[in-house]
């Protein structure tokens, strides 16, 4: 029988089938009944069990009926996963989904009422750029303009603020900013003449519609009493103000992030609204969940040097084989390098698909991809459903929104190599991990100048290797047809740490043995 502070489901062990267990951290942010709780997880932390098991936990004692409930998850594959793991417990009729999903219903509801007009959602912004730039539109220049439109909608930014913006920021553009100012307002005027909402406009436009109509903000509210968030650190202006309208005056708000895996900062989002949180509600409890119960003690180690963490977070596991740093002549040994250790780590019992080769851009997993072909090794790229707004569809012929249903496939995934930028993986996890291209120019990138360019290149790092949970390898070139390259900068601690490791494990020299035998017997004598 449970308790009266424990949930019935802990321990029936409905989840897995197994009873979980939680620390006593996680069992806090689980049962905590403040209005506004602030969990800070680490990697590895158990946030997403926390999670359901919070939701799970308010349903059953009836603090927050699952229909009352709303999740705002980071991707689709995040969202399926959290309603199969609340269906595993008897949990149904949790509304979640991606911030950018729950703005489209919230407009398509205001629809139906008759207070505007259906939304037609563009789901590619490059068809529209090209009208835009004409004559100017080669893949290059559609590509900036995409990027730099999508980081000033995500900081609300308009046309004319862009120029300030950017100088403000130090941000890095190819095109000087008073043209892309230029451009970016024909967009939207072309934009506007068409009667669209691009992926941004829809979280601008649900703001709005909630800040405007109260009648209408209230019931939604109504509706959505309990709001929970996951990759908090990870929110945008744009997203908080939308999650901001939300809110009630006395919201009852459950959110869960890590700064150390803020890496959407290229993308206009704001690692600090995480920490400025409890000062902006009164009596938020924060609770945080240090342990790392994902990775071995030894990559938990080198992945906080990485990170200049200074002391590395609690690692539950049993300890497991030191982590490989390795550097190959150039691009195609390193790839070579990888096919062949991934073709001796599988053995008896793990699949293809536990094994993952994680780089910092699309373009350096090609020739592993074409090295793991040569030794007729499958594999597979990491799907669309890990995207930001990856609940919403595809885009069809002419760029506009094709609404996907919120039914989770069924389709059992090939078992392949998961090859995977480190955004990509962000969220994921398996029991060998391969991050490659760990030179300077690609990891930081030539791009990242500023210090908080450079922060968030570091923070990349830390979540690629922190994706490990057995194994994990290391590797860079030494060089390329364009001359020689250094390892990046932040492998020196790495090594310092596995250095250490390495002296800690190995075992006591003759000379060690024999004087420690001396000062037993000085002991006893």
């Amino acid at each position: 029988m449970a308790s009266a502070t424990e949930p019935s489901f802990l321990v029936k062990g409905a989840f897995h089938g197994v009873p979980p267990t939680l620390t006593p951290a996680q069992s806090e942010a689980v049962m905590a009944d403040d209005p506004v709780v602030c969990v800070v997880a680490g990697a590895g932390a158990g946030k997403t069990g926390v999670l359901t098991f919070r939701v799970a936990r308010r349903a059953e004692d009836g603090s927050a009926p699952a229909r009352r409930t709303l999740v705002c998850t980071f991707s689709r594959k995040a969202a399926d996963e959290l309603r199969s793991r609340l269906w595993r417990l008897g949990v149904s009729g949790v509304s979640a989904g991606t911030i950018h999903r729950i703005a489209l219903r919230l407009l398509r509801d205001r629809h139906e009422q008759g207070a505007s007009r259906a939304p037609s959602v563009l789901g590619d912004r490059g068809r529209l750029i090209v009208a835009v730039l004409g004559e100017r539109a080669t893949p290059q220049n559609v590509a900036n303009l995409e990027g730099e439109i999508g980081w000033a909608k995500a900081r609300l930014v308009t046309p004319g603020q862009y120029a300030a913006a950017v100088r403000d920021a130090r941000r890095k553009v190819r095109l000087p900013a008073t043209i892309v100012a230029d451009l970016y307002e024909g967009y939207e005027r072309e934009r506007r003449r068409r009667g669209l909402l691009d992926l941004d406009d829809l979280l601008i436009e649900a703001a709005q519609a909630m800040e405007g109509d109260r009648e209408f903000a209230e019931a939604i509210r109504w509706r959505h009493r309990h709001v929970l968030v996951d990759e908090t650190q990870d929110l945008n202006p744009a997203q908080f103000r939308f999650l901001r309208s939300l809110l009630p005056e006395r919201p009852d708000l459950f959110v869960v992030g890590d700064p150390s895996q803020s890496i959407y900062g290229w993308n206009g989002a704001e690692p600090g609204l995480l920490a400025e949180l409890p000062a902006l509600f009164a009596d938020a409890r924060v609770i945080r969940l240090d342990e790392n119960h994902r990775s071995a003690p030894a990559i938990v180690t080198l992945a906080s040097a990485a990170l200049g963490a200074g002391t590395a977070a609690e690692a539950t596991r049993p300890a497991g084989a030191l982590p490989t740093l390795a550097s190959h002549e150039d691009d195609a040994a390193e790839a070579h390098w990888v096919a062949r250790q991934i073709w001796l780590a599988r053995r008896p019992g793990r699949r293809w698909s536990h094994l993952a080769v994680l780089a910092r851009t699309n373009a350096q997993l090609a020739l592993v991809a074409d090295a793991l072909e040569a030794q007729r090794i499958p594999f597979t790229y990491a799907g669309r459903d890990l995207g930001p707004a990856s609940d919403l569809g595809e885009p069809t012929g002419d760029g506009l929104l094709e609404e996907r249903d919120d039914d989770p496939t069924d389709r059992a995934p090939a078992d392949g190599v998961v090859l995977s930028t480190v955004h990509r993986a962000k969220g994921l996890q398996w029991p060998c991990v391969f991050v490659i291209g760990l030179s300077e120019g690609l990891m930081p990138l030539h791009s990242a100048r500023t210090e908080s360019a450079l922060a968030e290149e570091r923070r990349l790092l830390y979540v690629a290797m922190t994706r490990a949970q057995d194994e994990l390898w290391c590797s860079w070139a030494q060089g390329d047809e364009r001359g020689a390259r250094r390892r990046c900068r932040w492998l020196d601690e790495v090594q310092a740490a596995r250095d250490l490791l390495e002296e800690e494990e190995a075992p006591p020299s003759r000379e060690a043995i024999s004087a420690h035998v001396e000062r037993l017997k000085a002991l006893v004598s």
